[in-house]
């Protein structure tokens, strides 16, 4: 065996040790994660205004109307529509955004301006807010047509 040789099997031994390694624990967190739901979300009022001050953008994008109690209506009908197809069911956005008067507003303000200014919207949206994390899971058809439908407000 020659120096290249060693230096070859050693690489691949530790190539194989760290997958070894990595794929099970890479698979651990992802289980973890999955298992984490956010319907266990319950906050208080004064933690719910941490997270608004938090994001600068809270009080232009409409989640500075939200209250605690807003926030556990719409977690609790954003998981209600978790796992079913939206393609042509829009109404079910609609409810969701409707839960808060000044959240629907915002978006109805961010369609009127075209769908690159809803899009940023929705990204604008904190973490914490089920709501982004609805509008981003939708499909492209479903967003354009819920954009179409809220600029027609």
């Amino acid at each position: 065996m020659n120096r290249k040789s060693v230096r070859i099997a050693a690489a691949t031994a530790m190539a194989a040790i760290s997958l070894g390694v990595a794929i099970p624990a890479a698979n651990a967190v992802e289980a973890h994660r999955n298992t984490a739901s956010v319907s266990t979300l319950a906050i208080s009022e004064a933690q719910l205004a941490a997270l608004k001050t938090a994001n600068p953008r809270s009080a232009t994008n409409g989640e500075a109307s939200i209250s605690a109690a807003e926030l556990a209506a719409l977690t609790a009908a954003a998981n209600a529509g978790e796992g079913q197809q939206f393609g042509g069911k829009i109404d079910a956005i609609i409810a969701l955004l409707k839960k808060s008067p000044g959240l629907f507003k915002a978006a109805v303000n961010a369609a009127k301006k075209g769908a690159g200014a809803f899009k940023d919207w929705v990204d604008g949206l904190s973490d914490w807010n089920p709501v982004k994390w609805t509008l981003q899971a939708l499909p492209g058809e479903a967003m354009i047509e819920l954009v179409r439908y809220l600029s027609g407000m």
